[in-house]
């Protein structure tokens, strides 16, 4: 528990075997805030890698999200903003680079997302770096995109003054139209770029209607290499994340947006989370720190880890974390093929090592056992989470409560707890009176939270509990 200013204390709070029959149905990409972007048109930005394109999608979305670093193939998935210009709306998609000419199988799962990409898009921002010209991979992009049919606006990057202007109309060789001139990371020319963009869409489809609820966000997150994005690829029964045996495949979260028994929910995939002392890269800093942030905008964490290891203190710390960030936790031991530890164990050093108590769901992504149990625990900690307790069952629980373990004591006086009631939800959020709250110990908060997640089945939900003296 800790002390807060205002006199209160608060308590931390489809086709293969396994997986559903039922069709997903539709599955879009997310913009931040888990909210459907219906009737916005996507602009995708594509291009041979280290060009600028997340720095360009940086600044048109307004938002540091995709991480950018000096080295080629920082971006691998895809990832999507929504943005505004003039009162128009849309969707701007960040890809990885395409290099035709790289054999590997890295960067050939990275073009072919970029080419998924563009093959979604209704406008294409092909990327160029001004300061180098047109090279042998942008003919190759340029290529494609004159194949694919779609409008294509080409932006010269890092124009960052009039002589580099000049040298970027070079690039109308390219035979694909309108040449920009912009500088991604300073903002030049940006302005009258949005303007051509803007002029450039297609016309909107009507809007969603303003009244449909907000989706809930289910985040994916764990160490490097346990399998987050495969369970993702499962979920979703198709290869939508790059998967690699290499830790680390996965930089930016991506929201993916599917239906589940009629209801939308937004997946996230996320980076691996490693200790401090282990990134020794800048680009695996701003990972976690993106991470981070997923579960921060997230309802559920879907903690995986690795069954041939069993549950680790940094897969326990991936939960902290989650709780932290008041999310409802639970965990997935992934590689159920490979390794079967004994679930009633690990079920009871998780329940003494870890404040929610998360449940645990084994699986595998490769065979898909037990991958069809995954969204519905998510589902039923999302409605938990939600769940609104009346204030006569709490008070009841209360006094049964304190009867069982009375206050703890100070000299004469001892804790009273006077009044309990919900004031908040996702997470539930209770205030308790009580006689003089510098009478409650940190001990017996944690020991009332538990008891009150165990009465009323809150296993894996974060319980938020302010303590006010009774005045």
């Amino acid at each position: 528990m800790s002390d807060e200013g205002d006199g209160t204390q608060r308590t931390p709070r489809a086709s293969r075997p396994g997986m559903p029959d039922r069709p997903l149905g539709r599955e879009r990409h997310a913009a931040r805030g888990s909210t459907v972007a219906q009737g916005q048109p996507v602009v995708a930005v594509v291009g041979y890698p280290n060009v600028g394109k997340s720095t360009l999608f940086n600044r048109l979305t307004g938002r540091r999200e995709a991480v950018v670093d000096s080295k080629p193939g920082a971006t691998r998935d895809r990832r999507q903003g929504g943005t505004e210009w003039n009162g128009r709306q849309f969707q701007v998609l960040d890809t990885g680079g395409i290099d035709e000419a790289d054999e590997s199988t890295m960067a050939k799962d990275i073009a072919a997302q970029a080419i998924r990409a563009i093959d979604e898009a209704d406008l294409i921002l092909f990327v160029v770096d001004a300061a180098v010209g047109a090279t042998p991979g942008d003919l190759e992009v340029a290529e494609r995109l004159r194949r694919s049919h779609r409008p294509v606006i080409v932006v010269a990057n890092k124009c960052d003054n009039a002589d580099a202007e000049m040298r970027a109309q070079d690039l109308w060789g390219l035979g694909l139209g309108d040449v920009v001139t912009v500088s991604a990371l300073h903002g030049r020319n940006i302005g009258d770029f949005l303007d051509l963009l803007v002029e450039s869409l297609p016309d909107d489809v009507p809007a969603p209607d303003e009244s449909i609820a907000r989706m809930p966000a289910f985040c994916i997150m764990g160490r490097p290499n346990v399998g987050k994005s495969s369970i993702l690829n499962a979920l979703l029964g198709e290869e939508r994340m790059i998967v690699q045996d290499l830790p680390g495949t996965t930089r930016d979260p991506v929201d993916t947006i599917i239906e589940w028994d009629g209801q939308e929910i937004v997946l996230i995939d996320t980076a691996g989370l490693r200790r401090r002392g282990r990134m020794r890269e800048r680009v695996e800093v701003y990972s976690q720190q993106r991470a981070l942030e997923a579960a921060e905008r997230s309802d559920v964490a879907i903690v995986v880890a690795d069954a041939t290891e069993g549950i680790t203190e940094a897969d326990l710390a991936a939960c902290d974390q989650a709780a932290q960030n008041h999310c409802a936790t639970m965990l997935v031991l992934n590689k159920w093929d490979l390794a079967q530890p004994d679930l009633t164990d690990l079920a009871g050093r998780v329940r003494r090592k870890s404040r929610q108590h998360p449940p645990i769901v084994a699986c595998s992504a490769v065979t898909g056992e037990g991958i069809d149990r995954i969204i519905p625990l998510a589902m039923k900690l999302y409605a938990k989470s939600c769940t609104r307790l009346s204030t006569h069952e709490l008070n009841t629980a209360l006094r049964e409560l304190a009867e069982e373990r009375p206050g703890p004591r100070k000299g004469k006086r001892r804790l009273s707890m006077r009044f309990l009631v919900q004031t908040g939800v996702a997470p539930p959020v209770f205030r308790l009176e009580v006689n003089d709250r510098s009478l409650m110990t940190r001990d017996y908060g944690f020991w009332l939270e538990n008891r009150l997640r165990d009465r009323f089945d809150l296993a894996g939900v974060p319980v938020d509990i302010e303590v006010r003296s009774r005045r």
